[in-house]
């Protein structure tokens, strides 16, 4: 039968394949996701959280005090935003995991003075 085009017969797997994809699809975002926690949780390793703190201390202040015992590459210090004031907590984060357990260590009950 001339000139007539004959459709091609579904594939049996073809929704396996797309199945398939998926799975693959689906297992790397698992994997990227997991990545990204175990970053999240090793970033964490570097810092140390500060309470306790008054109300007119600043990052500078922190920064000053806590670069005694190693580099201090960030400072969150949690603020109120009605009054401007910090929360009286932080989190510091530092260059090493050495630098932030040496300040937890040595640095128990610091004086931050603003």
């Amino acid at each position: 039968m001339e000139g007539m085009h004959e459709e091609p017969e579904p594939q049996e797997d073809s929704g396996h394949v797309r199945e398939g994809h998926a799975e693959i699809v689906d297992a790397a975002k698992k994997e990227e996701h997991h990545e990204d926690v175990k970053e999240k949780l090793k970033r964490k390793e570097f810092e140390i959280f500060v309470g306790g703190l008054d109300k007119d201390a600043t990052e500078d202040d922190l920064r000053k005090v806590f670069s005694e015992v190693g580099n201090v590459t960030d400072v969150r210090l949690m603020m109120n935003p009605q009054t401007k004031k910090n929360k009286g907590f932080a989190f510091l984060r530092f260059a090493t995991v050495e630098q932030a357990k040496r300040a937890f260590t040595e640095l128990k009950n610091p004086l931050v003075l603003p």
